[in-house]
């Protein structure tokens, strides 16, 4: 999970800006990484851990770093980068690298044979761009190797990529003196940025952020069919973001809807509460739906977020915080409406299973306040792999992962999970379900192999 920003400001003026509005635009995509931080602007940088810092220390920030010119690159992280290609390099990366295996073997790799696989791609990649001059062959070789986005700085100038399959969303927004221009993970900028107009980034297209010129497109690459993130519809993009016409919020509200309609038949709750907060549209959706062939079911909230725990300001907790309270106070950041659970059978609605964290911490509660069965219903597909949750590390940690080989059906993981976590069932959402729910083919959705082919009996 990344928030990648580029900025260019053509206004003399307004050279010392480009910082803050960097920081400006971070802040609002701040869902996208909350561990790591990096500000890059002119040939100067400065990155931290955790989320971005308030207006007051980003001032002294710009001012210490020397963050003053007319472009700059913004990178949020859900962990710090290891790879070598970002100390020694300007990129923001959304998304993550394939076949690297024998980039050592090409024939411009240079000095960079022993390097790690994004620094590797970055070296050929600028040869081909900057002195071969060729657009067009530096694109077909970025795609080979990118899935998702990229911004990178080369020779004083910054590029964005958009793999051809359109696997990320990024999006280009310019104000109507054409002086301003932003690329951006995605289009809910909008909302704060109200004089810039906003429109996609084409997949397979390589923009540069001239000064004088504004952006330019230098290539395009076509491909032969779209291949999309689902996480971005369940977790990733903010609710505000626009995708082919509809909210984020609307989609993941159909995406309950759908999951819904399959499995009401399976099973009888009283009561679906969503949780975490991201989940709630999914649990809006599958509630009303559920409630059409349930007239006992009520739709309410029976696990809310503390939000002012503690007279705290923070508008969201990381999950290091609210782990780390709920180890050394035996308090939660969320608290359960106990008369709306005692001796109730009760669905939590949770958007993914990963290592298990959340909805164990979640089933605790409700088991504490008398919830007499729980039900997890889980708004995506099993998670084996760190890349469908934006993780793109070791998979070993999640919970689904040891079953890979293992199971045939949706079914038979269901029951190995609900063990694992202490619910009465767990129901994962098929990625059948889930296309209908997001209104995009299932080809067209990216999932692991062992995933794409794992349904319900």
């Amino acid at each position: 999970m990344a928030g990648i920003v580029a900025v260019s400001d053509a206004e003399i003026k307004r050279a010392r800006n480009v910082a803050y509005i960097l920081a400006h635009c971070m802040r609002m995509l701040q869902h996208r990484g909350k561990a790591y931080w990096k500000i890059m602007v002119g040939k100067n940088s400065v990155e931290g851990d955790g989320p971005l810092p308030y207006e007051e220390r980003i001032v002294k920030i710009v001012s210490d770093g020397k963050l003053t010119g007319f472009d700059g690159i913004g990178f949020l992280s859900k962990r710090r980068p290891e790879s070598s290609g970002f100390r020694y390099s300007q990129i923001a990366l959304d998304g993550f690298l394939v076949d690297t295996e024998k980039l050592y073997l090409h024939p411009m790799i240079g000095g960079a044979r022993d390097s790690d696989p994004l620094y590797q791609i970055y070296c050929i990649f600028k040869i081909l761009l900057t002195r071969n001059r060729d657009p067009m062959k530096a694109t077909d070789f970025l795609d080979r190797h990118l899935r998702g986005n990229m911004l990178v700085r080369i020779d004083g100038n910054i590029y964005a990529y958009r793999n051809s399959t359109g696997f990320k969303p990024l999006v280009l927004g310019s104000n109507k003196d054409d002086t301003l221009h932003v690329i951006a993970s995605e289009n809910s900028l909008r909302i704060s940025l109200v004089d810039l107009t906003f429109r996609d980034v084409a997949p397979g297209e390589l923009l540069k952020l001239d000064r004088r010129s504004g952006p330019i497109t230098l290539s395009t690459q076509q491909s032969p069919n779209m291949v999309v993130d689902p996480f971005e519809f369940i977790r990733e993009s903010n609710v505000a973001s626009i995708v082919n016409g509809k909210s984020i919020y609307e989609i993941r509200k159909n995406i309950g809807r759908e999951q819904s309609k399959f499995l009401s038949g399976r099973f009888q709750i009283e009561s679906a509460f969503a949780e975490p907060d991201y989940t709630r549209p999914m649990g809006l959706g599958f509630s009303l739906e559920y409630q059409k062939n349930h007239k006992m079911f009520e739709i309410g909230e029976g696990v809310i977020k503390d939000r002012y725990d503690d007279s705290d300001h923070m508008i969201d907790f990381s999950e290091e915080v609210s782990k780390y309270k709920l180890l050394t106070t035996s308090k939660s950041l969320k608290f359960v409406v106990e008369n709306l659970v005692s001796n109730k059978s009760i669905g939590t609605i949770q958007g993914t299973i990963q290592t298990g964290g959340t909805v164990k911490e979640t089933i605790h509660y409700l088991r504490k306040s008398g919830a007499r069965e729980i039900i997890a219903v889980v708004s995506y597909p099993p998670t084996i792999d760190g890349r469908q949750v934006g993780l793109y590390t070791q998979s070993r940690d999640l919970v689904a992962n040891k079953y890979v080989g293992k199971v045939s059906s949706i079914d038979e993981i269901n029951i190995m999970i609900s063990h694992e976590i202490g619910a009465n069932q767990v129901y994962y959402n098929s990625p059948t379900s889930l296309a209908r729910g997001i209104g995009i083919a299932e080809g067209n959705l990216w999932f692991p192999e062992w995933i794409r082919f794992l349904e319900y009996q």
